[in-house]
């Protein structure tokens, strides 16, 4: 289902501060997956975040920054 999703991005994220952004996802976008590419540990991890609507992709693109 992921990778059909139209829109991706991929983020560096730190220890502890992936929890957040899915809660932000959670509340803020209708359609969205993320996938781990590399785990955060002592460095900050890789993931890639997938959206279905392009809103809710610049909204969190937006976000991030």
């Amino acid at each position: 289902m992921l990778l059909s999703m139209k829109y991706n991005t991929n983020i560096k994220i730190g220890f502890g501060e992936l929890k957040p952004m899915i809660s932000w996802c959670d509340n803020n976008c209708k359609d969205w997956g993320y996938a781990i590419i590399e785990s955060a540990g002592q460095d900050a991890g890789t993931y890639q975040f997938f959206f279905e609507n392009e809103k809710d992709y610049i909204n969190f693109i937006l976000w991030k920054k």
